[in-house]
């Protein structure tokens, strides 16, 4: 699924909302509680891996600015990971009402996708010869590259967090875990982590309030099952963020979010029936075709003494698309003065070829081989990203460039 500007935005709020959560119910467990509730995670990593044949996955968040609601969303996935098959239908409705839907089925020979109002569905057939991975395999994030080093970094982080969480046994056997922080027991260092990392987040967002002083978590709420099984099937978390514009006036950012795993084993996806439907068929080629030929920019932009400042441009320009290969060249341009803000431009040229990787290679300013990625993003609208590093051949991380954004808006004579 490709995500939006927004949505990606939710999604990284969310999952640093679920980490603090998560690893603070942990660590205030010592002993043999910490370990259990550690380990329980891993243990259902490790069978959504390796063990279970198919399951249901299920996510709600709503977030609130002062209890005004800016967005809700709902997400609901099934994975047969034995069939190689996996469906998704996701639906969000932001603060003026408007709601967008998106459906999505994958198997290991085509893919089709339903987006928003439109009643067409796009249907990618793939080639016999095309590399590609099982859409519903599972990457274990406990077994990621540098997963070991950055857990001892969270637990040295919320170490010092004691006797806030209450463990007790299931109804039905398992582990009920259930706990709460307030703003003056949350380490100064975590709140000063967060403090940077939401406001660069938040300001960088035109539809969300613009934070910019006294930001802090305000209150922690969660909890967690754990069923007799051994995995969790329920986890929930509810966090505020405090902290005030530039008029002075406070902000409560509230997060609710809840995860739900079940229907494991008896999960059924069905291939979708288009008899009747209206269909259009989609090149290989990520979904690209002839329409996509012409130039696309985005602003680099920076802060500078509380104001946004416009530096330079980027511009991908696609050449050509043709059997299934994207060609097409990459630019960046600085204003004069602000070469020191943004020494290293990009200039190079790009062939996608989805058949054999589902990114490209590229030499960046530096002459250093990197790696890329391309897809359609709203009508009009590309996403471009660079910097990414390789971590297998199912998976790969971005190390963004200074101010990068990989939104790019079609240029239309």
């Amino acid at each position: 699924m490709k995500l939006s500007k927004k949505s990606v935005t939710v999604l990284s709020f969310t999952i640093g909302a679920c980490l603090f959560v998560s690893t603070a119910f942990a660590d205030t467990l010592l002993g043999s509680g910490y370990d259990r509730l550690k380990g329980s995670a891993k243990t259902t990593a490790s069978m959504m891996d390796k063990d279970m044949k198919n399951y249901t996955l299920e996510a709600l968040y709503t977030l609130k600015d002062n209890d005004k609601t800016l967005l809700q969303g709902s997400t609901s996935q099934k994975i047969d990971i034995e069939n190689q098959m996996k469906e998704e239908n996701t639906t969000t409705k932001e603060a003026n009402g408007e709601t967008t839907s998106r459906y999505n089925y994958s198997d290991i020979t085509k893919s089709v996708n339903k987006y928003g109002p439109d009643n067409t569905y796009q249907v990618m057939e793939y080639p016999a010869n095309a590399n590609n991975r099982n859409p519903a395999d599972f990457e274990n994030p406990f077994e990621e590259k540098g997963a070991a080093e950055i857990e001892k970094i969270v637990d040295a982080v919320v170490g010092g967090l004691k006797d806030y969480v209450q463990v007790e046994e299931g109804p039905e056997g398992g582990k009920v875990y259930s706990g709460s922080l307030s703003e003056t027991q949350v380490p100064a260092i975590l709140n000063a982590v967060s403090s940077f990392g939401i406001k660069q987040m938040l300001n960088n967002e035109p539809d969300l309030p613009v934070i910019e002083s006294d930001v802090f978590v305000k209150r922690v709420v969660g909890s967690a099952i754990e069923n007799k099984i051994g995995y969790l099937e329920n986890v929930t978390g509810d966090i505020t963020l405090s902290g005030k514009d530039k008029n002075g006036v406070q902000h409560d950012l509230n997060l609710n979010v809840i995860f739900k795993l079940s229907e494991v084993g008896s999960t059924k996806i069905t291939i979708p029936d288009l008899t009747g439907a209206k269909v259009e068929k989609v090149s290989y080629s990520n979904g690209f075709s002839s329409k996509y030929v012409g130039a696309y920019k985005n602003d680099i932009v920076m802060e500078k003494d509380g104001k946004f400042v416009k530096i330079g441009e980027r511009t991908v320009e696609i050449t050509s698309v043709d059997n299934d290969k994207v060609k097409g060249k990459f630019s960046e341009t600085v204003v004069s003065g602000y070469e020191s803000e943004y020494p290293d431009k990009d200039n190079f040229e790009f062939v996608y070829d989805p058949a054999n990787s589902s990114t490209f290679t590229y030499k960046n300013a530096k002459g250093e081989e990197k790696n890329g990625s391309i897809y359609q993003s709203a009508p009009g609208k590309i996403h471009f990203q660079v910097n990414l590093e390789i971590i297998d051949k199912n998976s790969y991380k971005s190390e963004a460039k200074p101010y990068y954004d990989g939104e790019f808006n079609r240029i239309f004579e």
